[in-house]
């Protein structure tokens, strides 16, 4: 279990100082901050935790004119329940993943001194995607998981009176996407005769559908609020024995539309050899960086297509975390790994060594990594930066 914690940055507090001269008889300046305790904190053992926050300018909103409401609720799908009757057009907005371990707890974030009202009220215009789940995988979240905390502006003191005078992170909108339904729904619709019970005496319990061990990773969040996940899962049939010839795992990249719950196949692999809780994590990190990095067209993606081979579709370079800028352009720098690619054409199967890591900076741009891990290995540090962000750790 773990904490969540959102707090102003400097950037938010430089903006808001105008409120305590405007309000000379305010005696401080209070700042919010919000908290989320005991949670399971899954993200940890993602590839990367840069992919749960996304910008976003885009708010859900409950209450919209009646005009929205019978255009969006206007589908006859009474069992699936719209994420919202409409969005608040913002100018800043940030939306928050926490993986629980079966799924994504949703969070949208934005400034606490915009008012419910300011911004453009606009619907939805994507269109469905393929597929309509048999039930709601978009849940209401546990209700009031979030306090909120006081401290002076200028001291940090925590303050235990009334709020006042205060500005900070406002949580304007939640919601539960559950991947195991998700993936539940995936089986269910496809009728796997490998993942059917086939040896159950009762007869009202023959063909009934069995959950697989799984493991999945976000990929991204586009701005129409489409959530692509990679979900990796053990073969029944194979861990039974009952067929030699089925690979032991399989997998699927899907696309999920919060706004409908409505989703997309977009692919499906296998695994030959991939079998246990480790060897699926390793493969599911991998898939997804794949996906990932094909989409932002990052290392041999951004080659010309016509000069790769089928093989190298699969490929997923290796990734360093670090908040710097000066190697970004060598990520998508062509005639660098242009030249990469030749050597995997020409090198049959000796070990290639790529030119560099990929940054998790040109994957994933809305978020960076602040840790103290170089305080942890024992590493004199003094400060440790964000790579665009004015805030920094300081020790001494």
């Amino acid at each position: 279990l773990g904490k969540i914690v959102i707090f102003p940055t400097p950037l938010m507090m430089t903006f808001n100082s105008n409120m305590e001269s405007k309000h000379p008889h305010h005696s401080c300046l209070l700042t919010a901050s919000l908290h989320c305790s005991n949670l399971r904190i899954a993200g940890f053992s993602a590839h990367t935790t840069r992919n749960l926050l996304w910008s976003t300018s885009l708010v859900p909103v409950t209450k919209a004119s009646q005009n929205i409401i019978k255009q969006n609720r206007g589908t006859g799908d009474h069992d699936i329940t719209p994420l919202c009757d409409g969005f608040r057009r913002v100018l800043s907005a940030y939306i928050l993943f926490n993986d629980e371990d079966d799924g994504y707890r949703i969070t949208w974030i934005t400034n606490a001194n915009i008012s419910n009202d300011e911004g453009d009220l606009v619907h939805q215009h994507s269109s469905p995607l393929s597929h309509k789940p048999q039930c709601n995988i978009l849940q209401n979240p546990d209700e009031n998981a979030w306090e909120k905390c006081f401290s002076e502006a200028d001291t940090g003191r925590i303050h235990h009176g009334e709020s006042g005078n205060c500005f900070g992170p406002e949580i304007s909108y939640e919601r539960y996407l559950r991947v195991d339904a998700l993936l539940n729904d995936i089986l269910h619709r496809r009728q796997f005769f490998l993942f059917k019970e086939k040896s159950v005496p009762n007869e009202s319990l023959k063909g009934r559908m069995m959950m697989p061990e799984f493991f999945y990773n976000l990929v991204s969040v586009s701005n129409e609020l489409q959530v692509t996940i990679a979900i990796v899962f053990s073969n029944l049939a194979a861990s039974c024995h009952t067929s030699k010839k089925s690979p032991p795992s399989l997998g699927v990249v899907v696309m999920v539309s919060l706004w409908d719950q409505s989703y997309n196949e977009l692919k499906w692999v296998q695994h030959p050899s991939c079998r246990g809780e480790a060897a699926l994590k390793g493969w599911c990190h991998e898939l997804a960086m794949n996906w990932r990095m094909r989409g932002c067209g990052v290392g041999i993606f951004c080659v010309d297509k016509t000069k790769l081979l089928p093989t190298h579709q699969n490929w997923a370079g290796e990734i360093h975390e670090c908040n710097i800028d000066e190697d970004l352009d060598d990520d998508i720098n062509e005639p660098l790994w242009e030249n990469h690619v030749s050597q995997l054409r020409s090198g049959g199967r000796n070990l290639i060594l790529p030119p560099k890591h990929i940054s998790m900076s040109s994957l994933y741009t809305s978020a960076d990594m602040v840790s103290n891990q170089a305080v942890n290995n024992a590493i004199p540090v003094k400060r440790i930066i964000s790579r665009k962000s004015p805030i920094e750790l300081i020790y001494g």
